[in-house]
């Protein structure tokens, strides 16, 4: 555009209504070459996160928008998230993606569409480890929540995926098996996991809102785990393929439970993404008998790595202690907006999962950032 100022002086920002979704697929249709020809995912995010939210209509709209002469030329989705935030349960409006017109880019339309969002709930938030973006945020009133970085690790669970890619699927599978037992240390620490065991699950029950009244208060804040949410997060409306399983103990009591999804790098080479593990912050037995439990499964059922997408106060120092690989980050990753002042141990103490925001899973696997050169 020749002048840039004076074309942005005259852009209308309002709030993002459900009319505005049709326009939304094809802004992004657009913007990303990944969503041409698979324009159909992006309805199917609108419908599972925004049509088909339980919570929705508790915020002022689904996101922020942006209009030249009436035309939408950007957009920033939120959807609702059910909270618990200081000991009260609350709604927060979540980003989800933000997507602006290739002709308005550099305008600084990003950063408007932030500011704006404030005001789509009392408590808004975001994911984002990008330098430009944190300084935004910061500049914008939002307040980076956790550790310094993404608080994010990942583990080796087995080498027969990577000789498989190198040797052949026999060959490689006899070579890669042997290799395994190098890697048995890594339970070790964790003890045995006596009594307690993996149950895949396909609906949570009452057991799970027993569970989360049990535990949310020992949370100074996190997402909700209420049979609710669970279900339609994981089950009713997932974005992409989601594994829940059920930690029992001896008595079959529910200890806590886990969510993950599969990346695949490769024919032979996959790896295990753990998007939320919850379970009462005090609960350490339970803890190491899940990640014990949960190594031997990934390890049994073909995955190569494990990359564990949960942080908190208590979660982080155990995965350091034990080795675990730290994914690196450009920052923090976790950005929040509160029209009321948020305690320390709130910031301070809140848990990360990877279930907290929600983007337009739609491409490829192979595609996924790490993926290149993963053996």
């Amino acid at each position: 555009m020749s002048d840039r100022g004076a074309s942005t002086a005259r852009l209308e920002i309002s709030r993002l209504r459900v009319p505005d979704i049709p326009e939304c697929i094809d802004i992004a249709r657009r913007s990303f070459d990944h969503f041409e020809g698979n324009v159909s995912a992006v309805q199917n995010w609108f419908d599972a996160r925004v049509l088909n939210n339980p919570w929705q209509h508790q915020l002022d709209g689904i996101g922020v928008a942006v209009r030249d002469a009436g035309k939408l030329i950007a957009f920033r989705a939120m959807f609702a998230q059910p909270w618990w935030i200081g000991g009260q349960p609350t709604v927060m409006a979540f980003a989800a993606h933000t997507c602006i017109e290739p002709a308005y880019r550099g305008c600084g339309l990003g950063g408007r569409m932030i500011a704006n969002s404030r005001e789509v709930a009392s408590l808004t938030g975001s994911t984002s480890a990008g330098n430009i973006t944190q300084k935004i945020y910061a500049k914008q009133g939002f307040v980076a929540v956790g550790g310094v970085a993404d608080d994010f690790f990942r583990l080796r669970v087995s080498f027969v995926g990577s000789m498989q890619s190198r040797l052949g699927s026999t060959l490689g599978s006899l070579v890669g098996g042997a290799t395994d037992a190098f890697l048995h240390g890594v339970e070790i620490p964790l003890g045995d996991a006596r009594g307690f065991r993996l149950e895949p699950m396909n609906v949570c029950t009452e057991e799970f809102d027993e569970l989360w009244a049990r535990a949310r208060l020992n949370h100074a804040s996190c997402l909700e785990r209420s049979s609710k949410y669970l279900n339609w997060r994981v089950f009713d409306f997932p974005t992409q393929p989601l594994s829940l399983v059920a930690l029992r103990d001896a008595r079959h009591q529910l200890r806590g439970y886990a969510v993950w999804h599969q990346q695949q790098y490769s024919n032979h080479v996959s790896c295990a993404v753990l998007r939320d593990l919850f379970l009462d912050n005090y609960d350490e037995a339970a803890l190491r008998a899940f990640l014990f439990l949960a190594v031997r499964n990934w390890r049994s059922t073909g995955m190569t790595w494990v990359s564990l997408e949960v942080a908190s106060n208590r979660l982080t120092p155990l995965f350091q202690s034990l080795g675990y690989e730290p994914i690196p980050s450009n920052g923090n990753r976790y950005q929040v907006h509160s029209q009321s002042t948020l305690s320390q141990e709130a910031i301070h103490g809140w848990f990360r999962s990877g279930l907290d925001g929600d983007y337009f899973d739609t491409r490829p696997p192979s595609d996924q950032a790490g993926a290149k050169n993963e053996t």
